[in-house]
């Protein structure tokens, strides 16, 4: 299948080429344009893919000729890998079975013998001619779309194109290796993917969700890495209504354990590496999802574990823990109960009346509705029951209500704000940014 960006009858040679070698073997390619590129990263820079500019590094593929000898006989190969990384020349002697050392092909005689320059040189404008070497990273999966680019044979043309497509193709017209030709190994890229239980209530979910995602945007932003859709994780949601029930947990705690018992098998059946709980009150099964979770290669992120390690180290004597009683009273059924020995304060017991009210409120807004009546019922528990500087907020309702409120998300009554679900958040999208492929600098380019 074809896929091409403009009149292929009215562009240069080079690239009609490129596009004939993907014609004949009937793969998916786009042709597509851009400002001259004067290296690979220079070119990776001003790639267009998928209606953005620019793709990471990892996605060029740097390609450089080469003399070979096999006894007396002179052949010419090209060499093919990720822009991210190096060429080994003497590794790549080795996967060609060279006699003597690989030299790099002179501007002259690349321009004179095969047409080529700086930069325009690629496996397709000339296939039989040459040697195709590909580095094993080719077969590497990537992040999305996993595909990726390279100069169509002239500095304002690229084509796209699926790595493990191209390498069996030239199969058919010249002789082909893969091997280890660079600096480095490599092991599949494969990303983490998430699941979240939640339905107590489903905001928390959506909340978490949202955190995830505002996260990953605000560093991929910074490092100007973000490509849009494609830059999230993929993620599993499981809403169940019975999640409710653990509003009552210490008189329902095995209803609720088979509820998510239930959901961690399914999150394992679907391949979830990481298994989130957008709930406060049932972090306390984390000993029983782990066992569960990990025979099948998924790991549990507990929430009240993330908090509890951002708060280590510091002080907390200044700072009070705000839940329905069964959490913020740190005492069995809590998973924040570790918290005690920090310093951190329960809330004093005038405001859990207030407390489990605002939590059955804001389970029964309208999505995205913005009530004073919660925010004045917060208000009160932070005057009443909040003595210190500083809460801690363990209540995926209250989480949900700042959200709609971003200008009192770090502070509301004269209190600053520690939200445990949008730490939780941020925790999830570092696991997810941590297992991103790192674009390492190169000054080694090729022809």
């Amino acid at each position: 299948m074809t896929d091409v960006v403009g009149d292929v009858a009215a562009v240069p040679a080079p690239v009609r080429a490129t596009s004939e070698f993907f014609e004949r073997h009937r793969l998916w390619y786009r042709l597509g344009r851009n400002s001259v590129a004067t290296s690979c990263r220079d070119a990776a820079a001003r790639r267009r893919r998928l209606g953005a500019r620019g793709i990471p590094l990892y996605d060029e593929l740097k390609s450089l000729c080469v003399v070979v000898y096999r006894g007396e006989e002179r052949q010419y190969a090209l060499l093919h890998c990720r822009a991210n990384t190096r060429f080994d020349l003497d590794a790549a002697r080795v996967v060609l079975n060279a006699t003597r050392p690989l030299a790099r092909l002179a501007g002259d005689e690349l321009r004179e013998r095969f047409g080529c320059t700086y930069g325009t040189v690629n496996p397709f404008t000339h296939p039989a001619q040459f040697i195709q070497v590909f580095d094993e990273s080719i077969d590497v999966s990537y992040t999305p779309p996993h595909t990726m680019m390279t100069n169509a044979g002239e500095h304002t043309w690229s084509v796209e194109f699926r790595p493990r497509d191209v390498a069996q193709a030239l199969a058919r017209e010249t002789e082909v290796h893969v091997g280890r030709i660079t600096n480095r190994e490599f092991s599949a890229a494969e990303l983490p993917s998430f699941g979240i239980i939640t339905g107590n209530g489903p905001e928390s979910g959506i909340a978490l969700w949202r955190h995830i995602n505002d996260a990953i945007y605000a560093q991929l932003s910074r490092d100007a890495r973000l490509v849009g859709d494609l830059s999230y994780p993929r993620v599993l949601v499981h809403s169940l209504p019975e999640m409710g029930l653990s509003m009552e947990l210490g008189a329902r705690e095995e209803d609720v354990w088979d509820v998510i018992a239930g959901a961690v098998d399914q999150f394992c059946a679907a391949g979830v590496r990481y298994i989130a709980l957008a709930c406060n009150t049932t972090q306390v099964f984390a000993d029983r999802i782990r066992e569960r979770a990990g025979p099948h290669g998924a790991k549990f992120i507990s929430m009240a574990e993330v908090v509890i390690d951002h708060l280590a180290g510091a002080p907390c004597d200044d700072l009070t823990i705000i839940g329905i009683p069964i959490v913020a009273g740190l005492g069995e059924f809590s998973a924040y109960r570790p918290l005690k020995r920090m310093g951190v304060q329960a809330v004093s017991e005038r405001a859990h009346a207030d407390l489990q009210e605002l939590g059955y409120l804001v389970k029964r807004l309208d999505r995205g509705e913005k009530d004073s009546k919660a925010l004045n019922l917060l208000r009160n528990v932070l005057r009443d029951g909040v003595p210190t500087k500083r809460v801690l907020v363990a209540l995926t309702e209250i989480s949900v209500l700042l959200q709609r409120f971003p200008k009192l998300s770090a502070e509301i009554a004269g209190k600053t704000v520690v939200d445990s679900l949008r730490l939780y958040g941020e925790a999830l999208a570092g696991l997810y940014l941590h297992a991103l492929p790192h674009v390492e600098e190169d000054d080694n380019e090729a022809l």
